[in-house]
């Protein structure tokens, strides 16, 4: 591969995604929410940009497989954050669900870049997914900021922070997304996993 192709500007946005992971959560470990808001918001906004760069540019398979796990990387963080905020926003079960199918799905794109050198792009409810998670993080961060400042006269600040407040029951969307989106990978890629399984019981023997 080119390295001009390999580091084109799409690619630098992503690269940028994943450096802000560790910022995001020193915001969180130092209660700076407004800053972790900025940086999630922003690193959103580079998920956008470098999807429209891709698409004028053209991909590669490099772009393929790191966008995806940039967007796991950012959104993994920001749920691992809400997790420990206060008394807990959203249950560990919420966040094992979303971070357990994404664990699924990249150690499947490794495996079949590993056996079959095939890189799976985002399929569409993948897309959905993404975005949903992008929109309801950036919606909590914005109500955790509103909690910082006192509140609302419409919107209490200890609703906000209430373990069943609106960010718990507004993470069912992307979680229902998360589920189905998976599901929708495993199904488009049955003959890649088939693959992917009959050349482990080759090198295995177990054919024999």
């Amino acid at each position: 591969m080119n390295i001009h192709n390999l580091m084109r500007l799409a690619n630098y946005l992503t690269i940028s995604r994943i450096v802000m992971v560790p910022l995001l959560m020193l915001s969180f470990r130092y209660q700076r929410l407004l800053a972790a808001l900025i940086i999630f918001a922003v690193s959103s906004l580079t998920d956008f940009f470098d999807g429209r760069i891709a698409r004028k540019q053209g991909t590669t398979s490099f772009g393929k497989f790191i966008d995806p796990l940039a967007d796991k990387l950012l959104v993994g963080a920001a749920l691992i954050c809400l997790t420990r905020f206060g008394e807990g926003l959203i249950p560990g079960w919420m966040v094992i669900t979303i971070i357990g199918r994404e664990f699924v799905v990249t150690g499947l794109r490794i495996a079949f870049i590993a056996t079959q050198g095939t890189v799976v792009a985002s399929a569409k409810w993948g897309k959905y997914k993404t975005s949903s998670q992008m929109v309801v993080l950036t919606i909590s961060l914005a109500l955790l900021v509103i909690y910082e400042f006192g509140g609302l006269r419409v919107l209490p600040a200890n609703i906000i922070v209430h373990p069943f407040g609106p960010i718990y029951f507004m993470m069912y969307i992307p979680l229902i997304l998360t589920v189905v989106s998976g599901l929708e990978f495993l199904y488009n890629n049955r003959k890649a996993m088939y693959d992917l399984m009959r050349s482990a019981d080759i090198y295995t023997g177990d054919d024999l």
